[in-house]
């Protein structure tokens, strides 16, 4: 059973910022630099100062540890007087959804060993951003964005239960230039506390979003032990912020994570799709038109989905693209050895068959990060791929969350950045600090039946 407790969380002092979208950030690993200017031009007080600062390291992460220590000492953050849990409720209409709400809170979550079967990761890491979190935390001594973990439940009653916050007006709130409302809830009280935090005995908890971050605390926390006094009880650096949503909530949106390859050789493209046509039914297709290309591809995908089987789209630049489906009667040896439910899924047929063997990006290469960018966006990939910060682009299809729930349950992982759950958690909302570090609160003690008056 995964720990769950309350904390004091570090805020935003609404009294000096009273508009928070001014100052809230998404996840950094989706910020481009071109965003993150903005961000930083918005408001003097704007979290991507400290979660992506600029320069080099290590001076860059001093430099956001000053800059957090001085909004402290100003008075701009403030650490909350009682332990709490902060309810988050997100409501968006976006790319083409319909209206939806995801309910979830953050709360601290307690750092297990890798393998222990407790908090269940589904996607591989890369050495370089596990590296900078790692720092970074360091250096702030605190955490200030919160991974995203799904959580199973019986019934829908955690969900039900932060529901019932809706009748309270909310203690902050947000929209971002996506237009995803953000409201939170600060729930200090001993019985909202326990309902919540208790609702997740003995179910699993696994990680959504913020593999790097998870790895990085406990990076952090082995350094930390190695120069804290010896100790029993656990310290403030034996937990990790996190957002928690249930698998069941209707709001909880999957997106791919499209790929755009880098440094390749050039005219690939035509050798790989002969190459290609053992393993899959290739279809070329001509765009109609110069417009709305994304929405075409799009489309496509759609229409592959609802064919059934693995399939995805690349993508070279110009007038058109390819399709590829995964022949049934495949017998590929590079895939024989996956177990079944990595064994069918897009990106890692993606991976297995095209990536490593006949574009020679290999898991060190994928390790690295510099063969490969990532985005959820299908026009951002054809940006990248047609302004020449690409070469060729693979569209993926979602994975469903049964899938995702089987890959993670059998302590199997997916290939880095095989998911994007949207709408992201913004960044700033709520802080952890790390001093001091024998600060630790427990779930309280007493009646947990009712939770909102």
């Amino acid at each position: 059973m995964a720990t769950v407790i309350p904390f004091r969380g570090l805020v935003y002092d609404i009294a000096r910022v009273p508009d928070l979208s001014l100052v809230l950030a998404p996840p950094y690993d989706v910020i481009s630099p071109e965003r993150a200017a903005e961000l930083r031009a918005r408001h003097p007080h704007n979290i991507v100062r400290v979660d992506l600062p600029e320069g080099d390291p290590p001076a860059r992460y001093a430099d956001a540890a000053t800059t957090l220590s001085g909004w402290i000492e100003s008075g701009i953050l403030r650490r909350d007087s009682f332990p709490a849990i902060y309810v988050v409720a997100q409501s968006w209409a976006a790319r083409g959804m319909e209206a939806k709400v995801r309910w979830g809170f953050v709360a601290l979550l307690r750092i297990e060993e890798e393998g222990s079967g407790i908090v269940l990761p589904h996607e591989d890491t890369m050495d370089a951003p596990r590296r900078d979190r790692t720092d970074l935390a360091e250096a702030l001594r605190a955490q200030v964005s919160p991974i995203f973990m799904m959580h199973t439940e019986s019934n829908l009653s955690v969900t039900r239960a932060l529901q019932a916050y809706d009748r309270r007006t909310p203690d902050r709130q947000a929209q971002d230039a996506a237009g995803v409302d953000t409201r939170l809830w600060i729930v200090a009280d001993p019985v909202g506390v326990r309902a919540v935090c208790d609702g997740l005995r003995d179910h699993q908890a696994f990680i959504a979003d913020g593999h790097h971050r998870y790895a990085a605390a406990r990076d952090l926390r082995e350094r930390l032990r190695r120069s804290a006094p010896p100790s029993s009880e656990p310290r403030s650096f034996d937990h990790m912020l996190a957002y928690f949503c249930s698998v069941e909530s209707p709001g909880l949106t999957i997106l791919p994570y499209h790929r755009v390859t880098r440094g390749l050789e050039g005219g690939r493209y035509e050798t790989l799709l002969q190459e290609l046509a053992d393993d899959f039914v290739v279809k070329r297709f001509a765009f109609e038109g110069r417009d709305h290309r994304g929405e075409q591809i799009r489309r496509r995908l759609r229409a592959l989905a609802a064919g059934g089987g693995a399939s995805m789209v690349v993508y070279p630049g110009g007038d058109g693209f390819a399709a590829l489906v995964r022949r049934a009667d495949d017998p590929s040896p590079l895939m024989s050895d996956l177990p079944e439910p990595l064994r069918d899924l897009d990106v890692c047929i993606l991976h297995r068959l095209i990536l490593e063997p006949r574009l020679g990006i290999d898991a060190d290469r994928q390790r690295a990060g510099d063969a490969l960018r990532f985005t959820s966006d299908v026009d951002q990939a054809i940006d990248w791929v047609d302004g020449a910060r690409g070469q060729l682009a693979f569209l993926m299809q979602p994975p469903d969350r049964a899938r995702l729930m089987a890959v993670a349950g059998m302590g199997l992982r997916m290939p880095q950045k095989s998911t994007y759950f949207h709408p992201k958690v913004p960044t700033g909302l709520v802080m952890q600090p790390l001093d001091p570090i024998d600060e630790v609160h427990s779930v309280p003690e007493g009646d947990a039946r009712v939770i909102a008056s």
